[in-house]
């Protein structure tokens, strides 16, 4: 708990405050007072401490004053949900803002995930405010870029985090439906950077903007039909070179469609392809920021920058 409480300190430092949206979830934060810890609300974390009385560390108040003071909390009640309706927006728009580079990643250099979200976000978080200290030396010494880019891991990290345990379907989807979605997952990377290779983006951007957004919405479906219909049209061109057989690029792109014809977008919805994308692109920045650590503190950058984030 100690830990934790840590870790939303640290984010109250002007220095990791990267962007106005950081900043303004960083604001409401500290407004909406205490930061609850796991398992608690909002309530409990203001409530005082065994052994402490009631009113304790605040102003005592008259008696008509303190009735008119519980009128008016008992006006807005504090919801036992500690996330706003506001939080969730942000939550979503953080999530496309990183999402979106993070779809262009070729999909050779996208690695799997297969660790915990929150806990990569705890070591994000200690590793940024202690690389980031004293941001004026290190601007110095780095283009902008790469150190806003240090700066705005907690977000980064954030976006995964929402990816993991957010994207997920409104309700469990049929069997047929789940097993259908497990077969093009298993497929759709290596295909995309079979096309990749062979039909560069500079070729058919249109194509490839329409994988993209499919990609980011958590539509895999959307993604597979796209990039084999194109391979399809082309066959001719590439199919003494390509390492798919044509019976088994049909077979996918009926499985796509037939997802895209009988389900609705919430009912297909899966994140794990964005997921590893978002973590690929984490992991790329992290290691910019582990080299800064390694030059402030030598090995002592160790304790506070370990080498991996998570389980590979």
């Amino acid at each position: 708990m100690t830990r934790a409480r840590d870790d939303l300190e640290a984010l109250r430092d002007p220095a990791l405050r990267s962007t106005p949206l950081e900043a303004e979830s960083t604001a409401q934060s500290t407004t909406s007072g205490p930061v609850p810890g796991p398992g608690e609300t909002r309530q409990d974390a203001a409530a005082p401490s065994p052994g402490e009385p009631a009113g304790a560390g605040e102003p005592r108040q008259a008696g008509p004053e303190r009735a008119a003071a519980a009128s008016s909390a008992g006006a807005a009640p504090l919801q036992a949900d500690p996330r706003t309706r506001g939080d969730e927006s942000l939550d979503r728009e953080r999530y496309e803002r990183y999402a979106m580079p993070a779809s262009d990643l070729p999909a050779a250099n996208v690695q799997a995930f297969r660790g915990d979200a929150s806990g990569v976000l705890a070591i994000v978080r200690r590793a940024v405010q202690s690389v980031t200290r004293d941001p004026a030396r290190h601007r110095r010494r780095l283009p902008k870029s790469r150190f806003d880019a240090i700066r705005s891991l907690p977000e980064l990290a954030m976006a995964l985090d929402y990816a993991v345990t957010r994207m997920q379907p409104e309700s469990a989807p049929p069997p047929e439906v789940v097993e259908k979605l497990d077969l093009l997952y298993g497929v759709l990377r290596p295909t995309l950077a079979t096309a990749e290779v062979y039909f560069p983006r500079s070729i058919v951007p249109e194509t490839f903007g329409i994988v993209r957004r499919a990609l980011v919405a958590g539509d895999p479906a959307s993604a597979t039909a796209t990039i084999t219909n194109l391979i399809l049209d082309r066959w001719s061109h590439v199919q003494s070179r390509i390492p798919i057989t044509r019976e088994e690029l049909t077979q996918l792109n009926s499985t796509a469609k037939w997802l895209l014809s009988n389900t609705r977008p919430p009912e297909r919805l899966d994140s794990r392809d964005i997921r590893d994308r978002l973590w690929s692109l984490l992991r790329e920045r992290y290691e910019q920021l582990r080299a800064i650590a390694q030059e402030v503190s030598g090995d002592d950058s160790r304790e506070y920058a370990p080498e991996r984030l998570a389980a590979d």
